[in-house]
């Protein structure tokens, strides 16, 4: 019984997240969407962005830090996507579980989190070795010649991650 309420209450929530996104007058810019990708994918994606400045935030449903803080990089990316700064979200959760999936779309729906929105197909094991880290938050920049620049772990600030992007966008 538990499963069939919230099987249905993913089903609605699923349902206004759609509706959100797909309203009149919606632009295309606020569509959300999500792929699920390897870590060699993900890393060429982010190699295919050299000549913008790129701030790529790991943060997963499980880690309410990281959704406290996600609003932070979507406004950002509004801020100064134009100016040539490249907004990315990579999920940690779990790729093989359908309701984790599922939760990570809705958040992004909900967030209207309009950039390039990632779901690590990797076990723990992978992705903390490969990001050098035990677990989210975890933000990492690049500068446009598609350096890592910095990496901020476990104590995410937002406002100097923010300040770092803005100083980095004034250089060539």
């Amino acid at each position: 019984m538990r499963t069939i309420r919230v099987s249905l209450l993913i089903a609605v929530v699923t349902l206004l997240a759609i509706l959100a996104v797909s309203r009149p007058g919606a632009s295309p810019q606020d569509r959300v969407d999500m792929q699920i990708v390897r870590y060699t994918e993900l890393g060429k994606r982010i190699k295919d962005l050299r000549g913008r400045v790129i701030v790529v935030d790991f943060w997963a449903d499980y880690c309410p830090p990281c959704k406290r803080e996600f609003p932070k990089l979507v406004a950002m990316h509004r801020r100064y996507s134009d100016d040539g700064l490249t907004a990315i979200s990579v999920s940690l959760d779990d790729a093989a579980d359908a309701e984790a999936v599922e939760r990570v779309r809705l958040f992004l729906s909900a967030q209207r989190a309009s950039f390039a929105n990632y779901m690590l197909n990797e076990k723990p094991e992978v992705w903390q070795v490969k990001l050098k880290i035990d677990g989210p938050p975890c933000v990492f920049i690049f500068i446009r010649r598609g350096e890592l620049v910095k990496k901020f772990h476990d104590d995410v600030d937002y406002r100097e991650i923010e300040q770092l992007a803005a100083d980095l966008l004034k250089q060539d």
